[in-house]
């Protein structure tokens, strides 16, 4: 009878740069050997993250394995692991993540003592390269970015939420509510979590569970995700309300700058006026930290929007 009490599953592709942090992450979370497996499915790689992978997980007595993700998308990487998993948890964290020490006993011993909860999930700590990359990190956990998002901003006693990020879940879960939906390019934990809840499951967001994430380092980077997540948004259908808040922020510029230019000047001092007080409520003042955090923080916002202007178009489009 096999011993796995959990399962780590990662998809990736082309992360020979952050392969080798998240692994050993996954090493050192305070389970025996034999008591769990990591699963990879790879996206058909072509630079050295399987390579790589090979060579940490060869030097480790770790059940694991390496499957093919012919279509090369998350949903279906991340059902092609799940399919393949023994432990009664799966837990499936990102390529770009690091999960620091007892994440994972932590987020099964809630799951034990709560059997309400279908899923656990952490708080993320965002890091990035560089000046850019550092303010592009401060504003991906600040309230004023991402809004009421809990596992960016963080909680100070565990939560019930909505969603959660890189979650355990047990492993009947994906039986009751279906695996992720692979017509989906982004949005499909969302969509899940939705199923999970409407099932009558809750999810769990806790301060115990730590997880470094890194965002992107160029501006370009960054405000091109901005866009996508706008679009694929609106696109999937599935998404809450708070994901609406962008769109609406520039139809307001759009109709503002028709109705009379001043009006904009108004609204943008406002804006960066609220923005300001959040950078300053948990950064230390730096000025030119704080135009750049302005800037982008401004232009995630657009082109969040603009992003899901675009894919109202579309899906109007179909209609006509």
């Amino acid at each position: 009878m096999s011993n796995i009490i959990v399962t780590m599953l990662l998809v990736v592709r082309n992360s020979e740069d952050t392969i080798s942090s998240v692994l050993h992450s996954l090493l050192q979370q305070g389970y025996d050997h034999s008591e769990f497996e990591i699963i990879i499915v790879d996206g058909e790689s072509e630079d050295l993250t399987i390579k790589i992978a090979e060579k940490i997980l060869a030097q480790s007595p770790t059940n694991y394995m390496i499957l093919n993700n012919p279509n090369r998308s998350l949903s279906s990487g991340w059902n092609i692991g799940i399919r393949h998993a023994i432990g009664d948890y799966i837990i499936r964290p990102d390529a770009h993540s690091e999960l620091m020490n007892n994440y994972v006993r932590n987020g099964i011993q809630r799951l034990m003592n709560d059997p309400s909860l279908g899923g656990v999930g952490g708080v993320l700590r965002t890091r990035s390269k560089g000046f850019i990359g550092g303010v592009i990190a401060e504003v991906l956990c600040n309230p004023a970015g991402v809004g009421p998002s809990l596992f960016r901003t963080g909680v100070r006693e565990d939560t019930y939420t909505d969603t959660a990020v890189f979650a355990i879940y047990r492993r009947f879960i994906f039986e009751r509510c279906g695996y992720l939906d692979e017509t989906l390019k982004r949005n499909q934990d969302v969509d899940f979590h939705k199923r999970l809840v409407a099932r009558g499951f809750k999810l769990l967001t806790s301060p115990s569970m730590v997880a470094n994430y890194y965002s992107r380092e160029t501006f370009r980077g960054f405000v091109t995700q901005g866009f996508q997540n706008g679009f694929w948004a609106i696109t999937s259908g599935e998404f809450f309300l708070r994901h609406l808040a962008p769109l609406g922020f520039v139809c307001m510029l759009l109709i503002f700058s028709i109705i009379r230019l001043e009006l904009i000047v108004f609204i943008l001092i406002c804006y960066f006026s609220v923005t300001t007080f959040f950078y300053i409520t948990r950064n230390r003042f730096d000025i030119v930290k704080l135009l750049f955090f302005n800037i982008c923080i401004l232009s995630l916002h657009i082109a969040y929007g603009l992003g899901s202007m675009l894919a109202i178009i579309n899906n109007t489009k179909k209609y006509i």
